[in-house]
């Protein structure tokens, strides 16, 4: 019995380090690819191996060391089990988002539980968190969360630089941008607006912001404001983001001052330039479309040629460019193409050109539906330019039944009637826009309503 209990104990030991021995043969292979720059093909040699098998702390720190080269696309594929195998943060993350995307909030934060304070990952999963408690109106816990993730992005941003400082900022703006999102829901108009002043105007998402903090203005009654901010988008450093949104905004504005000539013409000009403009763009992409990868190589043709096919397109063009999702995905792309091109000895060419081909689709798609969604948009508020064009002209009618006169000096503007804060200061403006003025002007039109106003007598 003891001879047997010795056999046995000695075959288990031999089990044991053959498999020891195959993981560290691995694991070597899996390194000289690192050393040669070669990450994808580093991280597939190891990661499939933990499909089934949770990996020991030693290879999760390299397995996350090598995420942060590739990203996490190659883990698309894997299934809610196998990430589980993996028991690394990154792969936490994604199984959060994926229950994020379908709405099952309960697993969202027990997959983000686990995630280390001091993880680099960390001030996203707070980001992904709010979220969820967003989603699920929540909203109290909701911005303690955004803070927390403000405040950890922030000491992130300090302490890097290049495109992991960049990460973090985008990050930390993301979440100050829904605080003041909550509030303008919640009607906490002054105080969304004090948060959408702390997005720097150097930010690719503060171009977007302008819009949010226009509204949050009409809705507070400073329709001089509004306008003023919604102007920005005049500025030759904003030429490509063009909102049709902002035109219905700007009508509007001009409705609630009573000054319906103006309004009349921000919506005629959107009938007679926008939405034509608009049909065209889309009768082009649908032709177009069709072929491969049509809206991938469209990230990549010339402005002057964009440009000359449709004055949207080139919008459109710049404004996809800009976001972080795309330039993740495009980052990936071209760490995988250097690899390719590199050609080292034993890289997996296969996996490399699948996995490339597999981005460039999701790309081209995530292209497509941000187009296609410009389209539908500019259609949908035409609906509203029509009610709204209805209303005026019904005023209009109303005012000249009452024998009411239609102020048309276009030098109406005075002073007075601009709103500040105590601890905003005073410029005019003078036919030029200027980069650190944007987003900080505002009209000096008179209200008409008083002079205009119909009493229910008459």
């Amino acid at each position: 019995m003891k001879l047997l209990l010795i056999i046995i104990f000695t075959m288990s030991s031999f089990t044991v380090l053959a498999k020891k021995s195959k993981k560290d043969t691995l694991y070597l292979k899996s390194l000289k690819h690192f050393q040669k720059e070669d990450y994808f093909t580093a991280l597939e040699t190891v990661a499939r191996q933990y499909k089934y098998n949770t990996p020991d702390q030693n290879m999760q720190y390299y397995i996350e060391q090598l995420v942060g080269h590739t990203g996490t696309h190659f883990f698309n594929t894997f299934s809610d089990l196998e990430l589980r195998k993996m028991n690394i943060p990154t792969t936490d993350l994604i199984m959060a988002k994926r229950n994020l995307y379908l709405r099952k909030f309960k697993y969202t934060h027990k997959r983000l539980k686990r995630m280390p304070k001091g993880h680099r990952l960390y001030a996203e999963s707070l980001l992904v968190k709010g979220t969820a408690y967003l989603m699920a109106k929540k909203y109290m816990k909701a911005i303690e969360t955004y803070k927390k993730c403000t405040e950890n992005a922030f000491g992130w941003e300090k302490k890097t630089d290049n495109r992991q400082q960049n990460y973090f900022s985008v990050i930390k703006e993301t979440c100050i941008i829904n605080i003041a999102r909550i509030h303008f829901k919640e009607k906490n108009y002054k105080q969304a607006i004090r948060n959408y002043e702390n997005i720097p105007k150097r930010s690719f998402k503060w171009p977007y912001t302008l819009l949010e903090k226009a509204w949050a203005y009409y809705y507070t009654g400073n329709y001089n404001r509004s306008l003023g901010i919604l102007m920005t988008y005049n500025s030759p450093l904003l030429e490509s983001y063009f909102m049709p949104e902002a035109e219905v905004l700007k009508a509007l504005n001009y409705f609630k001052l009573c000054l319906y000539e103006d309004a009349l013409k921000v919506v005629d000009d959107y009938y007679t330039t926008f939405a034509p403009r608009s049909e065209k763009l889309k009768r082009m992409i649908n032709g177009q479309g069709k072929k491969d990868l049509y809206f991938f190589d469209l990230m990549f043709s010339p402005i002057s040629e964009s440009e000359k096919e449709n004055k949207f397109l080139r919008n459109l063009i710049t404004q996809a460019s800009k976001r972080i999702k795309y330039n993740l995905d495009l980052n990936s792309y071209y760490q995988m193409n250097a690899e390719i091109v590199r050609a080292n000895k034993g890289a997996n060419l296969k996996l490399l050109e699948r996995m490339k081909r597999d981005l460039k689709e999701q790309i081209n798609h995530y292209v497509k539906v941000s187009m296609y969604k410009f389209i539908n948009e500019i259609h949908s508020l035409s609906t509203e330019m029509f009610n709204l064009k209805l209303e005026i002209l019904s005023r209009k009618r109303d005012l000249a039944y009452k024998n009411r006169t239609f102020n048309k000096d276009r030098s109406r503007g005075d002073f007075k009637n601009i709103k500040r804060e105590k601890n905003q200061e005073f410029w005019t403006f003078k036919t030029e826009f200027w980069a650190d003025e944007l987003g900080d002007y505002s009209l000096a039109l008179s209200s008409t309503c008083k002079t205009r106003r119909i009493s229910k007598n008459e």
